[in-house]
């Protein structure tokens, strides 16, 4: 029971300390180490070496996986170009395993001290950040050593002697790897076990492969559990990581079964610890099955796609968004304004479509109009939602003022939708009472959806592209609406007195328009919060 303890606690220890270590790391180098992911990621070589370097610095695969899922989700990334990116992330772990073989861990306290000193009196973040990475390292070998302390007096029990005689099957070996792996959720706490075992001698590099190559299978699973529930391109991005890890598993393990004694022979010539000869296998490994996969990155992308079939459609309520962006504010506010675009998007679809259906007649534009306001308002629900995790993230002073300013947005996009939803169901009325419109109730309704039509998706571009000439055009065009509606409002009532429109009709010409000018409204209200912000009038 002490023993178990014992390595119990070091295990925690390790794992502590090693996403101590990569958090420490990631906060040194910047908010900006995730954006290069999506950045810099456009070929699939690419992003091998992004990959490779970004997982090397936060010292987790699964961690960079379940980023490049989260990219893949929101539209940031392809399938090939994360393919590029996984294949990196699986060299980059091997890191860890590499740093435990330097075998520093007689440093553990003294790391642990000046990690834990930095990060108490630094007065700045950058400091606090390398001494939160320091005190990780020094935690991570103290964990080291406690696992080998409490593995120690396991050699000389002969109930672990035949348990681990039991792994010179290479397949069992491998199957261990695999569920361990997917239980503690990372292989470099899986490989830091192995190779504590072999400072003690418990293990040889024989059993010691099999079990590796069953942790790369078990990595995978953070990334496909990361997937629930994301949509399908997400979904093949996890499917791709597990294909690319059994493949080369299965094929690493039947060569090691034919090429064991060469193998051995070879590890144990070439590099004298068994930590080292982990390590480095671990390392030949991913880097030669990256070799070996690059060139059938298309079939594999296809290969997903074939198991995972069916397209991301339009109906989603959203498709930019995915949560695990949000501790990347800046990737994250990008993806919540391409949704809104989206969402104006549709509002603009919806005002066209209410344009034929009240003045062309075109009825089977009701329904389309009436379910995309439903999906209009569920896509402001899950923004706003969204926006407020995000403006409780730790965001600049501007990041804050752009959350607010998308928020206030969606509210008049949303309203927008509303207006156009008021005028949809006026073809009700139109219908049921047999209306028809005056050639000059017609035509002066033409030109306010006309206008409508180009201020609306004009100030949603002035937003986007924080243009001023833009803003300028929006507040001109909604003083002509303004004037529109109330020329033309006086005019029907001139019409109405001269008995040269009927009463019906004209209940039906006012509401229309009436809707046009709020629709109008909202487009400048949109405008303002560009000129607000510029200090313009």
């Amino acid at each position: 029971m002490e023993i178990a303890m014992q390595v119990i606690c070091g295990l925690g220890l390790f794992i502590y300390g090693m996403n101590l270590m990569g958090e420490g790391l990631q906060k040194a180098a910047g908010t900006k180490l995730k954006a290069i992911v999506g950045a810099l990621t456009k070929s699939t070589l690419r992003g091998i070496v992004v990959g490779a370097l970004v997982t090397a610095i936060i010292q987790s695969s699964s961690a960079t996986t379940v980023m490049v899922v989260g990219f893949v989700n929101a539209g940031i990334m392809t399938l090939k170009q994360a393919f590029g990116v996984i294949m990196g992330a699986n060299i980059g772990t091997t890191m860890t395993g590499i740093i435990i073989a330097l075998n520093i861990s007689k440093y553990a306290p003294l790391l642990v001290g000046v990690g834990t000193l930095l990060f108490l009196i630094s007065k700045t973040k950058l400091t606090k950040a390398v001494g939160e990475a320091v005190l990780g390292f020094g935690l991570l070998f103290l964990g080291m050593l406690t696992m080998e302390g409490g593995l120690r007096p396991l050699g000389e029990s002969p109930i672990f002697s035949n348990m681990m005689a039991t792994l010179n099957s290479p397949l069992l070996g491998l199957m261990v790897g695999f569920l361990v792996t997917a239980i503690v959720q990372s292989s470099s706490a899986v490989i830091g076990i192995i190779q504590a075992l072999g400072l003690q001698g418990l293990i040889s590099i024989g059993q010691a492969f099999p079990i590796l190559l069953g942790s790369n299978i078990g990595s995978t699973m953070t990334a496909v559990l990361s997937s629930v529930g994301a949509h399908r391109t997400a979904k093949r991005a996890a499917l791709i990581h597990f294909l690319f890890n059994f493949i080369g598993s299965i094929i690493f393990l039947i060569l090691f079964v034919f090429l064991r004694a060469p193998f051995v022979h070879f590890m144990e010539s070439v590099f004298p610890s068994l930590p080292a000869q982990i390590a480095m296998s671990h390392l030949g490994f991913n880097t030669i099955n990256t070799i070996l996969m690059y060139p059938f990155a298309d079939k594999l992308v296809s290969a997903a796609e074939k198991i995972i079939p069916g397209v991301d459609g339009d109906n989603d309520s959203t498709i930019h968004l995915d949560e695990r962006l949000l501790k990347t504010p800046s990737i994250a506010l990008g993806q919540a304004l391409s949704e809104i675009k989206r969402m104006a998007g549709l509002a603009e679809q919806s005002l066209r479509e209410s344009h034929a259906l009240i003045l062309e007649g075109r009825v089977e534009n009701y329904n389309k109009i009436m379910e995309r306001e439903l999906l209009i308002n569920a896509m402001q629900k899950e923004i706003t939602g969204y926006l407020i995790e995000l403006g409780n993230a730790p965001i600049s002073d501007v990041e804050r003022i752009e959350v607010d300013d998308l928020l206030y947005m969606i509210s008049d996009i949303e309203r927008v939708g509303d207006h156009v939803k008021n005028i949809c169901e006026l073809q009700d009325d139109i219908e049921s009472e047999r209306i028809v419109f005056s050639e000059l109730g017609i035509k002066e309704m033409e030109e306010m959806f006309v206008a409508c039509e180009k201020i609306f998706p004009l100030a949603v571009r002035s937003f986007v592209e924080k243009n001023l000439d833009d803003v300028n055009e929006v507040f001109t065009l909604e003083d002509e609406v303004d004037k529109m509606e109330e020329e033309f409002r006086l005019n029907h009532i001139k019409r109405l007195a001269n008995k040269y429109a009927d009463a019906a009709p004209g209940i039906i010409f006012l509401d229309c328009i009436s809707n046009l000018e709020r629709i109008s409204d909202h487009s400048n209200n949109i405008a303002t919060y560009v000129a607000n912000k510029h200090n313009f009038e």
